[in-house]
């Protein structure tokens, strides 16, 4: 994996410069399993937004319905 593409796809993702060439530093130094470790913490992080994102989305599902019931009542 070529360091460059690595950056550009940490940078395409949102992890921020710092977080990019620590990850690049380490993978390049052959230290792999610390990147890895590392990748996956952003990762779950990631996943931890998704799902606050979704249970906002679930109570505005849950507004509009309400709001349709009493339209039709």
């Amino acid at each position: 994996m070529q360091s460059e593409t690595v950056r550009q796809c940490m940078s395409d993702i949102g992890l921020s410069r710092e977080n990019a060439e620590c990850v690049a530093a380490l993978l390049e130094n052959d230290r792999r399993a610390e990147a890895k470790q590392r990748l996956r913490r952003f990762r779950c992080e990631l996943m931890d937004e998704l799902h606050a994102c979704q249970r906002r989305v679930d109570r505005l599902d849950w507004l509009i319905r309400e709001t349709d019931k009493q339209e039709s009542e």
